[in-house]
């Protein structure tokens, strides 16, 4: 048998509507794989949005309580000086009276001195 030749169709154009189907398979798996590298990307940075967030919470608990110590000591501080205050005027009244009591001042004792 000879071989038949059919001559060029007219009709076609650049593009070829004829389905291959290696190609169809290889799209598709490109597709699938695309996908699934897509969703474990996503969980993994859903993983590490988790991680930094608790990370976050747990540095937010550390700083409240350094503030809560840090006010306490400031509140500590406050009342040893009131209490450093007081200290200082009961000293200043007893040299106070020291000094007015010594000998020379008081008016009794003024003419034993001279």
């Amino acid at each position: 048998m000879a071989a038949v030749h059919h001559p060029p169709d007219s009709r076609r154009t650049w593009f070829d509507g004829t389905i291959n189907i290696p190609t169809v398979i290889s799209v598709i798996g490109a597709a699938v794989g695309a996908t699934v590298f897509c969703v474990g990307l996503y969980n993994n940075v859903a993983e590490r949005v988790l991680i930094l967030e608790e990370h976050d919470r747990q540095q937010e608990i550390h700083f409240q309580s350094i503030e809560r110590d840090q006010a306490a000591l400031r509140s500590d501080v406050k009342d040893q000086l009131k209490g450093i205050s007081s200290d200082i005027k009961d000293t200043n009244l007893k040299l106070d009276q020291l000094l007015y009591n010594r000998a020379g001042s008081r008016p009794e004792s003024k003419g034993w001195i001279r």
